[in-house]
């Protein structure tokens, strides 16, 4: 599967210091325990949470009449998770509820060339 390029801007949490917008590279579609479709992004720049680094940001549409492609597309508002320390995901791997925690809120766009 090929890359898609994007940036992911930080809304929340508030206190978020770290670069923004960051530049990440898509990579593929998860489906979650409850249904919810994940796009995995991994980080090109620095991305720390509470001193942790965080290469694997998943994210899903924050609204519910969003589709994950939109997300994976477009320009879409989105709910940004963190992997916890020692999973890896991978494009049609499984994906665990304790795998990730919610994070924060943000906006995912298409990197222009």
């Amino acid at each position: 599967m090929d890359e898609n390029q994007h940036f992911l801007e930080v809304y929340e949490p508030y206190e978020y210091e770290g670069p923004n917008p960051i530049s990440v590279s898509g990579s593929g579609i998860l489906r979650g325990p409850n249904g919810a479709f994940y796009y995995i992004v991994s980080v090109t720049s620095a991305l720390h949470v509470d001193s942790s680094p965080v290469e694997q940001p998943p994210v899903l549409p924050r609204y519910g009449e969003d589709k994950i492609q939109r997300a994976e597309q477009s320009t879409c508002t989105v709910n940004i998770a963190t992997v916890r320390p020692g999973v890896r995901l991978e494009h049609m791997g499984p994906l665990n509820y304790t795998d990730i925690c919610h994070w924060g809120v943000g906006k995912i766009t298409q990197a222009t060339a």
